[in-house]
């Protein structure tokens, strides 16, 4: 039963933190792939669009690596429905359908209709908590503009005045942030905003973890635009990754001290049903550390056998959500393990293993030998 109580704190300890390094995995892989690619350009400061645009991006394509860079133009928005504004503003974001497809994968995402094209002049895509219809998790259905693929909405623009759109997509890619945008086309933006070769930022894919080294490419070809990564845009996603990790730690904590006193007292109850033995141990002259070492190494074996059990179970979860990932609002998430988990879970374990053996038969051993002698 030790064993098997250390075993299942284990679990505890590495199956909480696969998943919740799943999450964190899930939801900066949403932030890259649906909404801002690995590295976003920005205007200068001071400055509200991207001037030259064809030249930067030419600039930004011709390094070794680069996957893909997007123009987009932002527009606040807001439609109109039964003949009356919506109550709320939403984002519209401008793309070009060919270039955004290889910096994200919203194109994957359609859940109704067909994708924009080049040719999509007057036609949008809309974020499925603004058209409807599907699983609502940020604001109820009768909320939302209930659209369907060939309807026609009406949309203001601060800068462009009202403009008619045929809905032509619903996309879906669970994002806190793309699920709540409309996307039309770059010449559709441009001219709303009766601008040219400009953009509000330029998407740039790269491989992940490697932006910094493409940060530093851009600075040295001369790009004086502000260059970001997708985690200095984070912000609330971060948030949300270190509440999690305060959640991981403290259950990491609550697990390990259940190791540590389960031991103690297994360890405590043996050295009272033998407190004769060791007084006699004692008294034929046997070391006190030699009675202190064989009951950290009994401990020591229930840590052991534990973590062995306790492995055999987490690759099994591992195993099974990995064929079956957990549904969340966010994206499909599944656990997320890595060898420092099994080994810092496994590293702790033993600590509190030792400790937990150690201190009952450390006091035990210090006691008077006659009083452990003639103990009942």
């Amino acid at each position: 039963m030790t064993v098997l109580i250390v075993a299942l704190s284990f679990v505890s300890v590495t199956f909480t933190s696969a998943m919740i390094a799943g999450v964190s995995e899930t939801m900066n892989n949403q932030l890259i792939n649906k909404m801002y690619g690995n590295i976003i350009i920005e205007p200068r400061e001071g400055e509200v669009y991207i001037n030259d645009v064809d030249v930067l991006l030419e600039k930004i394509r011709s390094v070794p690596g680069v996957k893909g860079a997007a123009p987009r133009y932002y527009l606040g928005g807001n439609f109109f429905k039964n003949k009356k504004p919506y109550p709320a503003a939403f984002g519209f974001m401008a793309i070009d359908p060919v270039e955004e497809k290889k910096v994200t994968d919203v194109y994957m995402d359609v859940s109704r209709g067909e994708y924009l094209t080049e040719k999509s002049r007057g036609e949008l895509m809309l974020g499925s908590h603004i058209a409807g219809g599907a699983e609502q998790y940020i604001m109820p259905e009768d909320e939302t503009l209930e659209a369907e693929i060939g309807d026609r909405l009406k949309a203001a623009f601060g800068a462009g005045g009202v403009r008619e759109f045929r809905v032509k997509a619903v996309v879906n890619p669970r994002d806190i942030y793309a699920v709540m945008q409309a996307y039309i086309t770059i010449e559709d933006a441009e001219e709303i905003l009766g601008i040219e070769n400009k953009a509000s930022v330029i998407a740039v894919k790269v491989d992940k973890g490697e932006e910094s080294q493409y940060v530093k490419k851009f600075k040295e070809l001369g790009i004086g635009e502000e260059i970001r990564t997708w985690e200095d845009k984070a912000g609330t996603t971060a948030q949300i990754t270190s509440i999690f990790s305060v959640i991981d730690y403290l259950l990491t904590t609550i697990g390990l001290v259940i190791v540590l006193i389960i031991i103690f007292v297994v360890t405590y109850i043996s050295i009272i049903y033998k407190r004769s033995q060791i007084g006699i141990l004692k008294a034929i002259g046997i070391d006190e550390k030699v009675i202190v070492l064989t009951y950290m190494l009994q401990s020591i074996l229930y840590g052991v056998f534990g973590i062995i059990i306790g492995l055999v179970f987490t690759w099994f979860l591992v195993a099974y959500f990995r064929v079956n990932p957990i549904d969340m609002i966010l994206g499909f998430v599944t656990p997320r393990m890595t060898d420092q988990i099994i080994i810092l879970a496994s590293v702790m374990i033993l600590v509190s293993s030792l400790i937990g053996g150690f201190l009952p038969s450390y006091m035990a051993s210090k006691e008077d030998i006659v009083k452990l002698i003639w103990s009942r």
